[in-house]
Formats: C-alpha cells, structure tokens, sequence
C-alpha cells in the first residue's frame, strides 16, 4: 500500500476527522482512532441515522479509548505522538486547547509530527462558535444557491463542507509529508470547514463582483443552459443536461421535435437559456409521455448527457455500480453492512483496506503493548483507575 509506513492518530468524531482519517487508511496508513471511554464518537449511534454514518466513515481502523482529561492518559496520548506520523483532531478548538492538543507541545514531544487541526470556522471573530455542516452550507452562501426560487433554500442531503474539508486535510497531509521528506520538518496544518465552503462558492463571488447580484436557488436547474434539469417521465424522473447545439440537434432529431429544432426562437443555446421557462414547460409536457428506461435509450443512442433520478436502492440495483467495484461490505454487531470505498484507482488499481469498523476501545491493549511496550499488568492498572476503557 502506498502510505503502508505511516501511522495517524485520529482525534476524529462526526464527519470531517473520521473522513480525512479513512482516506488515509485506504491509501495503507495505520490509523488509531482516539475516543473517550465510555462513550467514543458520538457518532457511533445516532437517532435517526444509528450507526451508518460511522460505520461507513470508520472501517479498517483501530480504537483506542483513552482519558485525554487524565494526566497518564495525556501522557499516553503524548507517548503514541512520539511513534506516529501525523494526527488528526477536529475536536472543538476549545476542548483542544484545555487538553493540550496543540502543535506548540506536539512538536517538542515530534519534531516531525504532522498535525491538522480541523475546525469549523478557523481563527477570527467566528472561532470559537461552534459548528455543524448545515450551519456552514447556510453561512457560506451553499444553501442560498440550493433550493428553489425565490427562497425556499434547503440544504444538501449529505455532509458537503465537512467532506470537504476532510479533502483539504488530507492534501494538506500530503503535502507536509513530501515537504518532511526533503526537509525533515513537520507542520502544522489548520483547515476552516468555512473556507473550505467558501472554496466551493467561488464562482458565484465571482459572479456576484461581475454582475452586481445575488444569485438564486438553482432548484435543480443551472442557468447556463436549457433544456437542463430535471424532468419527469411516465414513471420517474430524468436529469437533463442540453448545452452544446449539437446536443440540442440531437435531442430534437432522436425524440422527433422538428418543431423545436426549427423554430428561430430556440436556435441556440443563448436563444434557448432566454427563453429557458417556457421551452423546459414544453419539453418538460412531451417528455412525460415517455418511460424512464425507454426514454434513456433513445438519448444515449445520440449520446445525449441523460440519467435517471435515483434513490438508494435504485442505485444499489444499478449494473454500472456493480462494474465499478466501489462498494464493499463490512461486518457490524454480526449484520453484513454494505459501504463505499475509496473512488481512487491507481494504475488501475483501487486502493481501499478491508476491514471492520472498531469496537470501541476494541485496540486498546494492543496498542499499548505494542506499540508503547507496556506490560499487560500496566494495561490492566490504567484500565482499573479509569484511565483507558
């Protein structure tokens, strides 16, 4: 595996952390999940959810369960730093601090650590506010320009900003250990789950400074195109994307709308996005008559950009899914779980660790025996007294 040599400690609940942790872990790094005793990430059972969410974003780790508020169990914590390469913390910056999770005291301990803070707003006015995905997809303008006109913003079905800044974190991870490797350093690397949105929205900044105005929720259309959207059919839905003339040329000959094709008001994409209202009512009324399946056939026979509206289990039943090998199973309290793996393939390889998601603390002796050389004895002691689980 590509990162076999290196070892992380993941400081990680939620979304974000455990992210950046499992990209790690697929492309071969040990990853230790820190967790506190007791309870761990919060996300191991949530209401609503349960466990899917950690399940998916925890396979192939290991588990520790140490009490970072004890003083032996930060000097352990301190002790797994000294043999580790990089950690992950995307606890709340305030809970960081109080613990002595910072770079400052990491680095005297490794001078070669690397270490990634992530937070959901970074330093400034904001900092100390705590933060969860939706919250950044509203503050950062993502969920003004996700809805449907004029104002019924919503936000996205999944956690968009705090995948993200596991993104950004790991090519920050990357990064500082090609920079190590040359030069011996470590680093540290802040990540704001709010630039990290903001990286996102910076066309529509840009827009805003050309045109002097806000954009508006995009429903399920873009404005630089039409017919292009979403569109039902007989017995589901279509997503639509006609840009190019010739696409629209295509379209119209496939599905027999000579009408459309010749009339002048529609003769290019410009005419067509001006008039984008009262054409997709009209292509919208015609495409209704057709069946999903029926319909994708005729487009993709004039390799017209077309696909049908899913839903999970649409998707899990799908043969492209199935050829793409992206899905693997896990086992969790004796139920086969399937789950994503990762979408890099490397010289035709896909690079993704098989393994279980962990038991809370499920690692705890063996990591303090093999890696720290405690005795089972010391474990058992520390266990006694509270300071691991």
């Amino acid at each position: 595996m590509i990162l076999g040599s290196l070892r992380v400690l993941e400081l990680g609940h939620a979304v974000a952390g455990p992210t950046a942790g499992l990209i790690l872990s697929d492309l071969g790094a040990e990853v230790i999940k820190v967790e506190r005793p007791g309870s761990g990430d919060h996300f191991r059972d949530l209401p609503g959810m349960g466990s899917s969410m950690f399940i998916d974003l925890n396979r192939g780790k290991r588990s520790v369960a140490i009490d970072l508020s004890h003083p032996r169990g930060y000097d352990l914590f301190l002790k797994l730093v000294r043999v580790s390469d990089v950690v992950i913390d995307n606890m709340d910056p305030e809970a960081s601090r109080r613990l002595g999770i910072v770079y400052d005291v990491l680095s005297r301990v490794n001078p070669g650590i690397i270490y990634c803070k992530i937070s959901g707003f970074g330093e400034g006015p904001y900092g100390d506010i705590p933060a969860y995905d939706p919250m950044l997809q509203a503050v950062s303008g993502i969920m003004s320009v996700t809805g449907i006109p004029p104002d019924r913003f919503v936000r996205a079905g999944i956690s968009l900003v705090d995948m993200t800044g596991a993104f950004h974190c790991v090519i920050g991870i990357l990064a500082s250990l090609y920079r190590r490797h040359l030069t011996g350093r470590g680093a540290y690397i802040e990540v704001s789950l709010f630039d990290s949105a903001v990286y996102y929205m910076g066309y529509w900044v840009s827009f805003h400074d050309l045109y002097g105005r806000d954009p508006e929720p995009l429903g399920s259309t873009h404005v630089f195109g039409a017919p292009y959207g979403l569109f039902r059919t007989a017995d589901g839905y279509i997503y639509l994307s006609i840009v190019s003339d010739k696409h629209w040329r295509d379209f119209c000959e496939a599905l027999g709308f000579r009408d459309l094709l010749e009339d002048p008001r529609y003769a290019s994409n410009r005419d067509r996005v001006s008039r984008k209202a009262e054409l997709e009512e009209e292509v919208g009324r015609r495409l209704s008559r057709y069946y999903t399946q029926e319909l994708l056939k005729i487009l993709h026979g004039r390799r017209i950009p077309a696909a049908p509206l899913y839903r999970v289990s649409n998707l899990l039943s799908d043969s492209h899914l199935a050829s793409r090998k992206i899905l693997g199973e896990v086992s969790w309290k004796g139920r086969a779980v399937r789950v994503a793996l990762n979408p890099i393939r490397i010289d035709g390889e896909r690079y993704s660790k098989q393994g279980d998601p962990p038991e809370l603390g499920g690692d705890t002796e063996w990591v303090l025996t093999s890696l720290l050389g405690m005795d089972r004895g010391e474990v058992e002691k520390l266990r006694r007294d509270g300071v691991i689980g």
